[in-house]
């Protein structure tokens, strides 16, 4: 009984490694969102830290704001989209190999 607590206890140790390592790698890898065709850029890591946003001079020149505004919330929730499928991919490759690979 106590070998198995041991090794149950190990391999959560293990596991807990993998999905550090899984949250480190999500901070440094990118996604774009982007909205109108491009005008309007987001990019975000893979933890949804927005860490830059783009916007084409042109859409400046109307000056509608209300458009500026849903363009970029547009972008955030394609970025937001983007980063999400990342992270699953990440955590699914931790799942796929299920504790036993530990």
């Amino acid at each position: 009984m106590t070998r198995d607590l041991t090794r149950m206890l190990k391999e959560a140790q293990k596991l807990e490694q993998r999905l550090e390592a899984v949250r480190k790698a999500l901070e440094t890898q990118t996604v774009d969102g982007t909205a109108g065709g491009g005008a309007v850029a987001v990019q975000m890591n893979g933890q949804r830290d927005v860490l830059a946003v783009r916007i084409d001079p042109s859409v400046l020149e109307g000056a509608d704001a209300t458009m500026l505004e849903d363009l970029l919330l547009s972008a955030l929730r394609d970025a937001r989209q983007k980063a999400d499928e990342l992270a699953a991919r990440e955590m699914g490759s931790i799942g796929a190999q299920g504790i036993s690979g530990l």
